[in-house]
């Protein structure tokens, strides 16, 4: 009797910390949909990314590789500009496709070139650096076209709005706030929910399908529409902590800001929590919930003032540590509905197709989480990451173990090592004041250790078969 394949669908938001959920300890922050998946699932408490931009770390979660290894190294400042996958590497949305699943993308996929999809209706994501629709050197504004078609049969000149609204408003030069023009209805995530839905529910049941569904936020600019751009009382979400040796919020806003920034962050996530609970909905009304696998990540997390920065970059957990929930289908054996144990995000593509029935390739590094969740997973030692910055001047490595964390900028030789377990803010560089610490040495041999044996599986031919 052939065994019918489940369903797929990886939840995708950008730039979202670990600890902006509710699931995940933030007593402010309401997300009962995702909170829901958790107490159906299992709950990655310490996930890391393995890079700290968005198109390189996505890349690692399409292909179970290393950035070193599939070679999407950096973003170009004009983000369309970004070298893609080369066209031997192979996602796992393609292994999916020969494995006779419909495929489909809604919403922000970052790939470049996309492939692996039968079906997509993208966005680039929202890109505070662009103030105009168009005609900027950095290119034309990545919300595109297919959200500003949607927009304009909505409400024609909506759009443009949108783009004079951050140009007018006082508050977008220096933080990047605005005053959203349209409603939760016309807003860019309502867009990819429905896209979502629309897949889901013109699908035939035929063939299993798999679904990438890329929410925008709550990636800057903070711009959640009307009612989430009241949800959260700005007077009652805490302040950045003060970090050493780093520039203060206080010398870029004024506390007024910084509040307000840190609660319409967490109005863009209760919005996509909403949208969450339409997809999961729709699931359980047509009777395909319990046969589809869930899962909840995003490619990186966020400063939210924290070091007097917003974005992302660095190797601090504010921006490796990232939310990763995964609901299996009902009948498979959940052991614990948490883990605790270091796990790689890019697991997430030998998951997917591990629950697919399909084999996985040795090209991959990353492991399946099936095991973890079913209580036979053997905790990682440490976890890596990469990074180079978009003018390529600097390549910085990361290793960190539960109690460590070493980082290597290359081309500067530039040092840090933090004790995770003493200065869980990272406050301290053990460097500074012994610069051969002992387990410096340690966790260089790990890390030369790990380039070494990944480095093998980076050949054209290996990655072909």
């Amino acid at each position: 009797m052939k065994i019918k394949k489940p369903n797929i669908i990886l939840i995708t938001t950008d730039q979202h910390r670990y600890d902006s959920l509710g699931v995940n300890g933030n007593s402010i922050l309401r997300t009962p949909n995702i909170d829901s998946l958790a107490r159906d699932g299992v709950n990655f408490r310490q996930a890391y990314v393995q890079n700290t931009v968005c198109v390189p770390s996505r890349a690692c979660i399409q292909t179970g590789r290393y950035t070193h290894q599939h070679g999407v190294t950096y973003m170009e400042s004009i983000i369309d500009n970004t070298p893609g996958l080369p066209h031997w590497e192979k996602t796992f949305m393609e292994y999916l496709q020969d494995a006779g699943y419909c495929t489909g993308a809604a919403g922000k996929i970052h790939m470049y070139p996309e492939k692996g999809f039968h079906r997509m209706k993208l966005t680039g994501g929202k890109g505070s650096r662009w103030v105009y629709s168009s005609g900027q050197e950095i290119g034309p504004a990545p919300l595109g076209p297919e959200y500003a078609a949607w927009l304009e049969k909505k409400r024609p000149g909506a759009y443009e709005e949108i783009y004079e609204a951050r140009r007018k408003q006082p508050d977008y030069k220096s933080a990047h706030i605005f005053e959203n023009t349209v409603s939760a209805e016309e807003y860019v995530e309502n867009w990819i929910g429905e896209e979502a839905l629309g897949f889901i529910t013109g699908n035939t049941g035929q063939q299993p399908f798999f679904l990438w569904c890329g929410f925008c936020g709550p990636h800057d600019p903070w711009d959640p529409p009307v009612p989430y751009n009241t949800m959260y009382n700005p007077a009652d979400v805490s302040l950045p902590e003060e970090i050493p040796g780093w520039p203060s919020w206080k010398n870029l806003w004024d506390e007024k800001t910084v509040r307000k920034i840190r609660a319409y962050y967490y109005g863009m996530i209760t919005c996509i929590d909403d949208q969450i609970g339409r997809l999961v909905s729709i699931l359980k009304s047509r009777d395909l919930y319990n046969d589809t696998i869930l899962i909840l990540s995003s490619d990186h997390g966020e400063f939210l003032c924290e070091r007097g920065r917003t974005g992302k970059a660095l190797f601090y957990d504010s921006i490796l540590h990232v939310p990763l929930i995964i609901k299996p289908p009902k009948g498979d054996l959940i052991n614990t509905p948490v883990f605790d144990g270091l796990v790689e995000n890019f697991s997430i593509a030998p998951t997917i197709l591990d629950y697919a029935g399909l084999d996985i390739p040795g090209t991959m590094c990353a492991s399946s989480l099936r095991p973890y969740i079913k209580g036979t997973g053997i905790d990682k030692e440490a976890i890596f990451s990469e990074y180079i910055g978009n003018d390529r001047l600097e390549m910085s490595k990361c290793i960190r173990t539960r109690d460590f964390k070493y980082i290597l900028h290359i081309h500067s030789g530039r040092e840090e090592l933090y004790n995770l377990q003493e200065d869980p803010r990272e406050k301290v560089n053990l460097l500074t004041d012994n610069p051969e610490h002992p387990e410096k040495i340690l966790l260089q041999k790990k890390l030369l250790t790990w380039m070494c044996t990944t480095e093998w599986r980076n050949s054209r031919d290996q990655s072909a078969r």
